[in-house]
């Protein structure tokens, strides 16, 4: 009997194993199409790189994470998890390697239903190559332990409520909802951030420093998106670029590996969505004085002096109007009204010009643009090699003064600390290390002093006995 018993559960573990096989080889093609559009919405390529395998180095203020590797690859990547490790993953920030930080957008992510998780892990696992990869291990100084992230996830993970989110009733505002706040994980980059880098939920969408980058308010606030057309907007969000903004940076990546890739209706959702979200006056409100409107001379600002053409030549000008002329008028115009359809935007109009303490403006001269959306190429050169911080700074305050109406004293450390992603960071993040190990010493002594204090009580009391 006993062998009958062993040899019908062989038996049945083998069917169990060719039916999960058949499952996993003849999978609805419908489905994995349509987890090709989920994992398009949610921009997973644009941490983990277009062909699924990870590595990249992820910047944030507690230090680089390293994408993972997420092809159906066995050992190097999620071929071995099961539909409820990926879940898990997804929705509550628990790997089969252990919890995941929110660099990964799980607090977004716990959104998705079950339906959206298993059509998203047909197309990684069937839609998608394996690709032998094992990415870069990520280790974060103490105390930002993984162990940590258990402590974290209980304060301010909600699951299956994205941070943030609003109720909305009706298919294209639930569509939208789904866009922006789950897959889209937009609040990641434009809600600010507290004292425990955990989304401020009421200051949703009200713009953020991320990365020495600003990403704007995206509220109908004055201060964000109130001045835009609906159609604006979604221009923006399908092409990168309108005479109001250029998508440069991550959010370049977003649009043309996501947004851009979307249909018109799911583009109209998110619009939509975005009209609904209580509008919240930007943390960062610039100080205009008034942009200079008067058109410009070329004689104004040409070098002047026997050291002009010298200083120019030689690249070691600090002059803010002669690095213009020689680095952006050829493009923007001597008086920043940019090229005549706007190929090239003018600089009175753009939105990074006034950026808050001018991070975006700074960003772009030093990086530049380089996107291919909808193959139509958008391009700017960066001048990171060519010009100092000192130079940037100048450069940035010309440019501010003169096109944007700000009053603007960049410094050339100030620049340095927005191209290194130091800005804006919480206090407490930033010296969190220090502040763990000078807690984890006093701790210990006043243990040891607790310690001393009762071995001295105890010597005194036996004395007494003896």
């Amino acid at each position: 009997m006993r062998a009958n018993s062993f040899l019908a559960l062989a038996w049945l573990a083998i069917l169990l194993c060719q039916g999960a096989a058949a499952q996993a080889t003849e999978a609805d093609p419908a489905l994995v199409e349509w987890g090709r559009h989920l994992v398009t919405a949610g921009d997973c390529a644009g941490c983990h790189g277009p062909s699924f395998s990870g590595g990249a180095a992820i910047a944030s203020p507690i230090g680089s994470i390293f994408a993972s590797n997420i092809t159906p690859d066995k050992k190097t990547g999620i071929g071995a998890w099961t539909l409820a490790q990926f879940s898990d993953a997804l929705r509550k920030g628990q790997s089969p390697s252990g919890d995941l930080y929110p660099a990964m957008p799980y607090t977004s992510y716990t959104g998705l239903s079950d339906d959206e998780i298993r059509a998203i892990y047909s197309y990684l696992m069937l839609g998608i190559k394996p690709v032998a990869n094992h990415p870069p291990e990520t280790r974060l100084p103490f105390p930002f332990l993984r162990s940590a992230m258990v402590v974290w996830d209980a304060l301010f993970l909600k699951q299956g409520h994205p941070t943030g989110a609003i109720a909305v009733t009706g298919d294209q505002l639930q569509r939208g909802r789904l866009l922006v706040e789950t897959l889209g994980h937009c609040s990641d980059c434009h809600t600010p951030r507290g004292d425990l880098m955990q989304q401020r939920s009421a200051r949703h969408f009200g713009g953020a420093m991320v990365g020495g980058w600003w990403a704007p308010n995206i509220t109908s606030d004055k201060t964000g998106i109130g001045g835009w057309s609906d159609q604006q907007l979604a221009t923006f969000l399908q092409t990168g670029h309108t005479g109001l903004a250029v998508a440069a940076g991550d959010m370049g990546t977003v649009v043309s590996r996501s947004l851009s890739k979307l249909s018109k209706d799911d583009i109209a959702a998110i619009v939509a969505y975005l009209r609904q979200v209580p509008a919240v006056a930007s943390d960062h409100p610039e100080k205009t004085m008034g942009a200079v409107s008067r058109p410009l001379q070329v004689a104004e600002i040409e070098p002047a002096g026997e050291s002009g053409w010298q200083a120019m030549l030689g690249h070691d000008t600090t002059q803010g109007d002669i690095l213009y002329q020689s680095a952006c008028a050829s493009c923007h115009g001597v008086d920043g009204n940019g090229s005549l359809h706007q190929q090239h935007p003018s600089l009175r109009r753009i939105t990074s010009v006034t950026s808050p303490a001018g991070a975006t403006l700074v960003q772009v001269i030093a990086h530049g643009v380089a996107q291919t959306i909808n193959n139509e190429h958008i391009l700017m050169p960066g001048f990171r090699a060519s010009m100092d911080n000192a130079q940037i700074a100048s450069l940035a305050n010309y440019v501010r003064s003169q096109f944007g109406g700000i009053e603007s004293n960049l410094t050339a450390a100030e620049v340095a600390d927005i191209l290194d992603g130091q800005i804006d960071t919480p206090w407490l993040i930033q010296n969190a290390h220090w502040l763990a190990i000078l807690t984890l010493v006093i701790s210990v002594s006043v243990f040891l002093v607790i310690l001393w204090v009762a071995v001295q009580t105890l010597r005194r009391r036996s004395v007494k006995v003896a």
